[in-house]
């Protein structure tokens, strides 16, 4: 078996998962095993050749629950999406408890990469993206459960406090920019937000990490990966996450006619009208660009992945759009925060205080 005998020794079961391998694709010669490059994630994706064929290894870090963890909310979602007919990679093998997957092959290039040499022929490529969105949003809700999810089952206006603004202070303000704000001094701007985004129920999903990372090209088809964090909720968020999206930057007037062609495809479906659907559209658009550089904050100083930091530029400049857009719904002290963070600059040096 070819492959560094530190990889071995470092991935309890990865071994296990090659014999395996060997065992589903019927390639018993030779077997190699190339570590692939991991984004945000802890977990560790290897590929395995056997023979012709190739699957994708998954080694989870997370530990073991009485309830629904992390690893079960990817098989049991990721199952229920194969099952739609829904474009991402069949679970050849499981053991959930354990945290160990062998993964259908969906390649190596992400849309990202994908999209680098066509920044001006973006809408035919993101037109094909739409449709994959609509598809998810359209049957992706059958059938689906909320036992299927880990760490709450709906996008409520708690959820969007805890895991998305508050997460946007302690991860971004205060851990990679160094101020101190204390929990109290966004509550209102938060609370206000949290209303606005959230949803108190829903027989809608959305992906929640829906951007080019989480999108691969392969054989000249889409792939969805990242699945996971799935639940019930507003599918205006999907559009959003991709659409300000710092990977690929889509330009402005393009995003407006990607709105119009998601909500001629899926968004006239979703039981509300065109108006309350921006309104909604906005409103998570905003809590995802905070989510997105509380991510980056918390990837770039915390996990020690400095190649994050690179995209908190364009994020923070999309927040400061998008709060100039927000209309009704007033966020003073969230305002004052970013004019202060201009000032100042993006300094990555934990210490400052405003």
């Amino acid at each position: 078996m070819d492959t560094l005998q530190s990889d071995i020794d470092d991935f309890p079961g990865l071994c296990d998962l090659a014999e395996k391998a060997s065992t589903i694709t019927g390639g018993f010669e030779r077997v190699r095993i190339e570590p692939l490059c991991g984004d945000g994630s802890d977990r560790k994706f290897f590929r395995i050749f056997c023979g012709p064929s190739s699957l994708v290894a998954l080694i989870s870090p997370g530990t073991r629950k009485d309830s629904t963890g992390e690893d079960d909310s990817y098989l049991l979602i990721g199952n229920h999406l194969h099952s739609k007919g829904l474009p991402v990679p069949r679970i050849l093998y499981a053991d959930a408890r354990e945290g160990r997957f062998l993964l259908e092959d969906a390649g190596d290039l992400h849309l990202q990469n994908f999209v680098r040499f066509r920044r001006n022929n973006l809408e035919p490529v993101y037109t094909h993206v739409i449709k994959l969105l609509a598809a998810l949003h359209t049957r992706a809700p059958k059938g689906f459960e909320p036992g299927f999810c880990f760490d709450s089952a709906l996008y409520d206006p708690s959820f969007v406090y805890e895991r998305e603004l508050e997460y946007f202070r302690k991860s971004f303000i205060n851990g990679c920019l160094g101020f101190e704000i204390g929990p109290d001094e966004l509550r209102p701007d938060f609370e206000t937000l949290a209303e606005a985004a959230g949803v108190q129920r829903s027989s809608f999903v959305f992906h929640r990490d829906f951007q080019s990372r989480n999108i691969m090209v392969r054989r000249g088809r889409l792939w969805l990966l990242d699945f996971q964090g799935m639940r019930f909720g507003p599918p205006a968020y999907d559009l959003a996450s991709l659409l300000i999206d710092p990977y690929v930057r889509v330009p402005e007037q393009l995003q407006d006619r990607l709105v119009a062609m998601y909500w001629s495809a899926a968004g006239n479906r979703s039981g509300v009208s065109k108006l309350a659907f921006i309104r909604k559209f906005e409103a998570v658009k905003l809590a995802r660009n905070l989510q997105m550089l509380g991510a980056f904050g918390f990837l770039g100083v915390v996990k020690g992945k400095r190649q994050f930091l690179d995209y908190i530029p364009f994020a923070f400049e999309q927040l400061g759009r998008h709060l100039s857009k927000i209309g009704r719904m007033k966020l003073p002290r969230l305002e004052k925060l970013v004019s202060a963070i201009r000032r100042y600059g993006l300094n990555y040096n934990p210490g400052k205080n405003l």
